[in-house]
């Protein structure tokens, strides 16, 4: 079936409409509502190797990847996401960050991929007897997505025809672009609708001038994320290879990246399946959900000019089916790998109306899986504490420091963001992504580890 072009104003929608990451339908669930048991593996949805492939027919479907990487005595947190919005809001999208600890530093980009030629049901392998991959922009074609770097003024806003975008240099041919006239006469957007071919350097890119007013600007900019692995090695020999140019500064940040899970999958909610009750074919009514927890992680960090040796035990989230199909309510979740072996994802999402507070308890729940597989989930707790870090981008407010209790495993546990500034700030749905410490006890003894603080406070 072919995809039809969208129009440049619905696609700078639809990317306004993604939640970047969407809370899971259980978050809400009341306060006791678990087995207090392991959830026995014969309740386990998901088929390994074969569900780390694409899901033909699934409305939204990711695989995200974050964590720690060491390089010596620096400390870097990542995030490398590619998603598929097909079936709600029709295009894909990338999400890469690097934290720098040392320097505090913080770059992002969040890059929309446009149907069908940036982006069609070949973005990703479904068939488990070929090799995996997925992939969104490439390494070879250095032209991945426009961004405006001054949005001008006195252009006229539709009906009326948009100024003409034009692609020249760069040594390919076939790029296509248009430009998202605001409301005010400014350039809201320029959405990329082809990449072309042979793009080898960085070409120019020149918006029509207005009839009067002043001039937009743009620039070309390269972005892709490749995920892939061989058959038969799709969870122990992944390559993870990515490149951002920073939003606000421009640094090129480039992951190249060897990952290799050591342990047992890790099922949210210890069966990988979310229920909704709903009639209806099963990747369009329920959430699937499972991660590798565990990935042994080597390869190389390049920021600008440097490049980075680094190692670490990284997290990969695989999430399909019905979820994330727009803005969301706001939720809160901390995934942990802590130095005993245990691995815990801790969520919660409120409705409309509730809000996060200082030093006040919320119920949440946990998914708590020990080294050996064994898997609980169990009622928390998660009470925000110490210092707020607003953005200057979007005017929200995300809490650093989030002290987690699960009674079941007398477990009293404190996440704290690493650098303050952690935000992909996209336009109406921001979210903040940032890498995290833990630190407290369970079960009685003193525990540290690595973390993941991610807030959505629409």
């Amino acid at each position: 079936m072919s995809t039809p072009m969208p129009t440049p104003a619905a696609l700078a929608a639809a990317l306004s409409a993604v939640a970047p990451r969407a809370p899971s339908v259980l978050a809400a669930a009341p306060v006791n509502a678990f087995p207090q048991i392991p959830i026995p593996p014969s309740l386990v949805a998901i088929d390994l190797p074969a569900d780390q492939y694409r899901h033909t027919g699934a409305p939204t479907e990711w695989w995200w990847h974050i964590g720690t990487l060491r390089a010596g005595d620096r400390t870097f947190g990542f995030e490398i996401n590619a998603a598929s919005f097909e079936g709600n809001l029709g295009i894909g999208f990338t999400q890469i960050m690097l934290t720098d600890v040392a320097n505090k530093a913080h770059y992002q980009r969040t890059t929309p991929f446009a149907p069908p030629l940036m982006f069609n049901s070949l973005w990703a392998e479904n068939d488990p007897v070929r090799d995996w991959y997925a992939q969104l922009g490439t390494v070879d074609n250095v032209l991945s997505a426009i961004a405006l770097t001054s949005p001008g003024s006195g252009y006229e806003p539709a009906p009326k025809t948009a100024p003409a975008v034009t692609i020249e240099g760069g040594g390919g041919a076939g790029a296509l672009a248009a430009a998202v006239v605001a409301a005010d006469g400014s350039i809201a957007q320029v959405v990329l609708l082809s990449p072309g071919a042979g793009y080898t350097a960085t070409p120019t890119v020149t918006i029509a001038p207005p009839a009067s007013g002043n001039d937009a600007t743009a620039q070309a900019i390269h972005t892709y994320v490749t995920m892939s692995a061989p058959w038969g090695q799709v969870l122990s020999n992944m390559s993870v290879k990515a490149l951002l140019n920073d939003q606000k500064t421009g640094t090129p940040v480039k992951f190249d990246l060897k990952l290799s899970q050591l342990g047992p999958p890790f099922y949210v909610w210890g069966t990988g399946v979310a229920p909704s009750g709903k009639p209806g074919p099963h990747l369009e009514v329920n959430n699937y959900y499972y991660s590798l927890t565990r990935l042994r992680a080597q390869g190389t960090i390049t920021l600008g000019d440097e490049v980075f040796d680094v190692t670490g035990v990284t997290w990969m989230d695989h999430e399909y089916g019905a979820f994330g199909s727009g803005a969301g309510p706001k939720w809160i979740l901390q995934d942990m790998q802590l130095d005993n072996g245990v691995c815990i994802s801790n969520s919660v999402s409120l409705a409309p109306g509730v809000d996060f507070a200082l030093n006040q308890a919320t119920p949440s729940h946990a998914t708590v899986q020990f080294a050996d597989g064994t898997t609980y989930i169990v009622d928390s707790t998660i009470t925000p504490q110490g210092d707020t870090w607003t953005s200057c981008d979007s005017g929200r407010t995300y809490y650093l420091t989030l002290l987690v209790t699960i009674p079941q495993f007398d477990a009293c546990l404190t996440v704290t963001s690493l650098v303050d500034a952690q935000e992909f700030p996209v336009p109406g749905n921001p979210v903040y992504e940032g890498v995290a410490s833990a630190s407290g006890t369970f079960q009685g003894y003193a525990v540290t580890g690595t973390a993941w603080n991610e807030q959505a406070l629409s």
